[in-house]
């Protein structure tokens, strides 16, 4: 056995290196989408609302001018940097002010605010090496696998080159798990203390960190009878709460603009949709390579990460200490049956996003291990051997994944700016294209997604109201450079149907890397 945990000890450090590569990898190659351009506003201290009022109908705008907001201005000020930060308070500031730190020192960039995401990244695979030693303390080769299977795990790896809060967030998460388990084993005043200065730096990474505590909540009950536990638990909680106070207060104060950012949520989306992207938020745990939503491995990805997990359960329920295998379930359960059950009953879409998953999603590296270790550990050879076959199934699917998401320009996680790199090149192939945004509540975050990757010479024209310029205030911008060349970004049909007498649209067919909607050309009417 000696000679095995060696060996298994060697393979976890040689995926947590491959891991480590893959998380700092081509920061800067993606699209950098509608939400981390957010990021870099209000880092820089601008309020989304006021740049909008300076960019709209503007037929001269360029992307210069957008992408100033994007870089820290001459004088930062980390007082304005928390008033556009409470202006969206849905997203707590600590990951935002690390970077408005960084930005100050090392200057805004897209490579340098993913890398804050990845030096998180890197630390949750710490955090959760601490965390297996806890949950299985008689078993180290359990915290070194479920490290390895973290560490390639393909959606640590996404959320680790997203210039947002959710690999801080997973830090403080693993750190809230391990700090419950010690401090019912200890169950000592430092040790509960430990629990909720944890529990307060989850909440700083993200307001679904409650999913976490009704889990904690629902593992309580299963399994503690006592007083002393209970009292330590409720006053760990009372601390992580009120360390978080001067961000509740916030809210508090920001109720209003709160539900105005979160009104998505409430939007409903067809329950087989939903389905689908629920088995796809446990499959990326283990595989992903982008595959459309249409795809077989849809059904079939999911079925089989969701059955490997559920016979990890069973064993570890087999073998293992009762509370272990509750503390497991509870985690890998309450937090979706919540986010879940609050989709149907409301007819909602906020169980749509992966990483409000994070609360389970974590666990899954950390239930599968046992499972693989004891594989590794039987006596019988064929036993050994299905367990090696197992792990190195994963691990090849993890690094495979990994570098196909490295070397994308794109991935499933920028949503709404998908294909803003490909459009981006499409344009820049045209020599005076002059694009127009219709108005909506992602207008601003998407028009500087884009101009990312513009030729500094496009113009952009943000548009006020759901309707086209008149005739004339067309043909002028098309008069005023030879061979200028008009398009509508994802046009609403409600702006289509303001289009001049005698203009036509046309959807850009001759694109290939996007849908030919997301590009409208607008053809004046000596060119139809």
């Amino acid at each position: 056995m000696a000679k095995g945990w060696v060996g298994v000890k060697g393979v976890a450090i040689a995926a947590i290196a491959v891991g480590l590569v893959l998380r700092f990898s081509n920061l800067d190659r993606k699209v950098y989408w509608h939400d981390e351009a957010y990021t870099s506003l209000r880092v820089a201290g601008y309020m989304g609302p006021a740049v909008q009022d300076a960019v709209l109908d503007r037929p001269d705008l360029t992307p210069s001018d957008l992408l100033h907001y994007q870089q820290m201005p001459p004088s930062p000020s980390l007082v304005d940097c928390w008033d556009a930060l409470a202006n969206h308070p849905e997203h707590p500031p600590l990951y935002y002010l690390a970077a408005h730190g960084w930005g100050r020192i090392f200057g805004a960039s897209v490579g340098g605010y993913r890398a804050i995401a990845a030096i998180f990244g890197a630390i949750a695979l710490a955090a959760m090496f601490w965390l297996g030693r806890q949950l299985f303390p008689l078993n180290p080769p359990v915290a070194w696998l479920a490290t390895a299977l973290m560490a390639v795990s393909p959606v640590q790896i996404i959320y680790s080159q997203e210039a947002r809060e959710y690999s801080l967030w997973a830090v403080g998460l693993l750190l809230t798990h391990g700090a419950l388990v010690r401090a019912l084993r200890l169950n000592q005043p430092l040790a509960w203390l430990a629990y909720g200065l944890a529990l307060g730096l989850s909440w700083y990474g993200s307001l679904m960190t409650g999913l976490l505590g009704l889990s904690h909540l629902a593992f309580m009950a299963l399994t503690q009878r006592q007083r002393r536990p209970w009292l330590g638990f409720v006053l760990a909680h009372g601390l992580g709460i009120g360390l978080f106070a001067p961000w509740i207060w916030t809210i508090v104060w920001w109720w209003e603009r709160l539900k105005e950012v979160t009104a998505w949520t409430d939007d409903p989306q067809p329950l087989d949709s939903l389905a689908k992207l629920w088995g796809l938020h446990y499959s990326a745990a283990v595989v992903d390579f982008n595959l459309p939503l249409d795809h077989p491995f849809t059904v079939a990805g999911p079925a089989l990460v969701l059955g490997l997990v559920a016979v990890s359960l069973v064993h570890i329920g087999r073998h293992y200490p009762r509370s272990t295998a509750v503390f497991l379930g509870c985690g890998l359960l309450v937090p979706p049956l919540v986010l879940i059950g609050g989709d149907i009953v409301r007819t909602g879409q906020i169980s749509t996003n992966t990483r409000y998953f994070f609360p389970s999603l974590l666990l899954v590296p950390l239930a599968i291990a046992p499972l693989i270790n004891a594989g590794l550990a039987a006596a019988l050879s064929r036993s050994r051997a299905l367990g090696a076959a197992l792990l190195a199934l994963l691990l090849t699917l993890g690094i495979a994944s990994g570098f196909t998401n490295t070397r994308a320009l794109t991935w499933w996680n920028k949503s709404l700016s998908y294909p803003n790199l490909a459009i981006a090149n499409y344009l820049n192939q045209e020599s005076a294209p002059v694009v127009i945004f219709g108005p909506s509540g992602i207008t601003l975050g998407e028009a500087i997604s884009l101009s990312h990757y513009l030729n500094p010479d496009t113009t952009l024209w943000l548009l006020s109201e759901q309707a086209l310029p008149t005739a004339a205030a067309l043909q002028t911008v098309v008069q005023a450079q030879p061979q200028t060349s008009l398009f509508l970004f994802e046009p609403a049909p409600p702006l289509l149907e303001t289009v001049p007498s005698g203009w036509q649209t046309a959807p850009a067919t001759d694109a290939t890397e996007f849908s030919p909607t997301d590009l409208v050309r607008l053809i004046p009417p000596q060119e139809s």
